[in-house]
């Protein structure tokens, strides 16, 4: 990302902008000021100063050197704005669920609703979007030029830690008992002990990548549990603090 700020401290940027209109085929100062909402002069000056760096020839028209120039410059924008989205959580596009018949074009707002994402035509505050294929109620549907934020209340997000003494008919009970109390609809066992818990207390839980699971549970409005051993604490430390950061969500330790 500091690539990015370093082109746009030399104005580099705009070096940019003036090669693409040039490969576009435009060659008027007038042509090039007025698309790029700059003077003449300062179009002419950055002109100048391309020919100097060898990027543009004495026609105005890129060199091979200008064009490997653009591509260093436009391949550096695109990691910054990648990495720009997964920074914020931003989306431009989306996958949902058609809450109805949906028509190409038409203006859907979108809502959570236990865990996935819906496209309705009934406007509501939060986020909206445009649909970009036909669908009918229930199918899935593309929805593109996203606004606004979506208006859902995240769900909770518990943590177990168990041991070996844990393992009993006493503790199962105890531990259905606790998903039940805080309507717990995600469980994710990290390890053996754990899984092995779950499977004795006749509770469903996911065994691969629980606590991403859990986490996206969660930030989808699903309330979870994450249940681990001391064997695994380091491993489950370092994911947590990997993830906790991008989803925004954080957990609430309980004991069984």
């Amino acid at each position: 990302m500091q690539d990015f700020y370093e082109f746009r401290e030399k104005g580099n940027l705009t070096f940019a902008l003036i090669l693409i209109e040039l490969l576009k085929g435009k060659r008027k100062l007038r042509e090039i000021s007025e698309d790029l909402q700059i003077t003449p002069q300062g179009a002419s000056i950055y002109l100048k100063k391309l020919q100097k760096h060898g990027y543009v020839n004495s026609e105005n028209s890129p060199t091979p050197e200008g064009v490997a120039f653009l591509q260093q410059i436009l391949a550096t924008i695109s990691l910054f704005v990648e990495d720009a989205y997964e920074d914020t959580g931003i989306i431009s596009s989306c996958e949902a669920t058609a809450a109805e018949d949906l028509r190409k074009g038409d203006r859907v707002s979108l809502s959570m609703f236990k865990g996935s994402l819906y496209a309705s035509k009934k406007m509501k505050k939060g986020s909206s979007g445009v649909v970009d294929i036909k669908a009918k109620m229930g199918d899935p549907v593309r929805i593109s030029k996203i606004e606004g934020i979506i208006d859902h209340k995240v769900g909770k997000f518990y943590v177990i830690s168990i041991d070996f003494n844990d393992f009993s008919t006493r503790k199962f009970e105890k531990f259905k008992g606790i998903l039940k109390d805080n309507k717990v609809e995600y469980v994710g066992a990290y390890g053996v002990l754990a899984s092995q818990m779950c499977k004795r207390a006749n509770v469903r839980a996911s065994t691969y990548a629980p606590l991403e699971g859990c986490i996206e549970a969660s930030a989808k409005g699903i309330n979870s549990l994450l249940i681990y051993s001391p064997e695994m604490a380091r491993f489950f430390f370092q994911k947590l603090s990997a993830n906790i950061h991008k989803y925004r969500t954080n957990p609430k330790f309980v004991e069984i």
